[in-house]
């Protein structure tokens, strides 16, 4: 017996700060997923390529008292988000093999269950929810919807590191930026569906953070942006890709052309998602 699934990406942070003294983060879900597949083997191996993704399914089959079953399973994964660059490649894994495993011993989906099982394997990562959520992604005891996505198109750029999270904030960084002021317009963004708005966000937010995250091509893509018409940037949650948004599909696609004529980055268009299924 077997059950695949498909899980997206992130982009975003959309806002990472400190609002009302918690350190909070809100990405957006992206049209790059990673597929997962757990299945049944007398022999698993190939989940000892993916010590997360083993890890986690160890975790949540002893929490739920079928340790008997964890020899008899193994996980195949094949990935279109790029790995170490803040897309949540990991967490979406993660979250894959939850799905599936919830598919193959006939439960019910526990968000506060999911949230505390990948805080166990992967503290500091994003997590896409099924609606717009403000979260503590370090410790996972606070969440707070403020509404559903919605679709725009962002042009990525992606720079030559690679970023470990866990590592990266393990170590001792600056302060995020308090970002209560961000908050409130955020909430209104989602609300409004107004992508004016939250392009103003997710710009500040990376600006401000700038201090713990530095970005030295930052300034490259802000040119582009204001050459292209895009209505602001983003950037990767602790990772290394910035991206322009854009609402207009013709500015998009003149941007996408625009930017391929450049030298030294790895360019790609995607597209956030309105809604995920879990």
């Amino acid at each position: 017996m077997e059950f695949t699934t498909k899980y997206p990406g992130s982009f975003g942070e959309v806002l990472q700060g400190r609002v009302q003294d918690r350190d909070v983060l809100l990405s957006c879900p992206v049209n790059i997923y990673t597929n997962v597949k757990v299945l049944e083997s007398t022999s698993p191996k190939n989940k000892f390529k993916w010590k997360k993704a083993a890890g986690f399914l160890d975790n949540v089959l002893t929490k739920w008292d079928y340790k008997n079953y964890i020899d008899n399973l193994d996980i195949e994964i094949f990935s279109h988000i790029p790995y170490g660059k803040g897309m949540a490649s990991s967490t979406a894994d993660l979250c894959g093999v939850y799905a599936c495993l919830l598919k193959l011993f006939k439960r019910e989906f526990n968000e506060q269950e999911l949230i505390e099982q990948c805080i166990k394997i992967e503290p500091t990562d994003s997590i896409i929810f099924n609606e717009a959520t403000i979260f503590d992604y370090k410790k996972g005891i606070y969440k707070e919807k403020i509404g559903s996505y919605f679709k725009y198109n962002i042009l990525a750029f992606e720079g030559e590191n690679v970023v470990d999270t866990v590592e990266f904030n393990s170590k001792k960084l600056p302060e995020l930026s308090k970002a209560d002021d961000l908050y409130e317009v955020l909430k209104e963004a989602i609300q409004e569906k107004n992508l004016k708005k939250l392009s103003y966000v997710s710009t500040e937010s990376i600006i401000r953070n700038q201090k713990r995250l530095y970005y030295d091509w930052i300034k490259d893509v802000i040119s582009i942006k204001n050459k292209t018409c895009g209505l602001g940037i983003i950037g990767a949650h602790s990772g290394n890709v910035l991206g322009i948004i854009y609402e207009d599909d013709e500015k998009f696609n003149y941007a996408v052309k625009v930017a391929r004529q450049l030298n030294g980055y790895k360019i790609y268009p995607i597209q956030s998602l309105d809604k995920i299924e879990i």
